[in-house]
């Protein structure tokens, strides 16, 4: 999937710790992203990466993505791959991105009330 041009990263652009990173790779990358968090919950619970086509990866297949066409992260995408990594990353990523939907909900709720 590495330079496959038609990819558009969807992130959520108000969780602060999400948009911090992004911004980082948005810095060293030609990749195109787009703010996800008016979205639906879908998009709010993962960092998806969507093609032209209607393909879509999330989680950790979308930041092995990202790394690998972000300038100095192609290592961490080939090291993240390896697969007792790769599934290590799996489950660590799901609960961290699930901590983050629920703080993100949390906090949105409190400003909105």
């Amino acid at each position: 999937m590495k330079n496959e041009p038609n990819g558009k990263v969807l992130f959520n652009e108000e969780c602060s710790i999400c948009n911090f990173e992004i911004n980082h790779y948005k810095k060293r990358s030609q990749l195109q992203y787009e703010n996800s968090s008016q979205k639906g919950d879908k998009y709010l619970k993962a960092l998806y990466v969507e093609f032209i086509d209607g393909r879509e990866i999330k989680g950790v297949d979308a930041f092995i993505y990202v790394w690998s066409n972000t300038k100095g992260y192609g290592w961490l995408a080939k090291f993240v791959s390896l697969p007792i990594l790769f599934t290590l990353a799996k489950v660590l990523y799901a609960f961290l991105a699930f901590i983050l939907y629920w703080r993100f909900k949390i906090f949105n709720r409190t400003l909105s009330s």
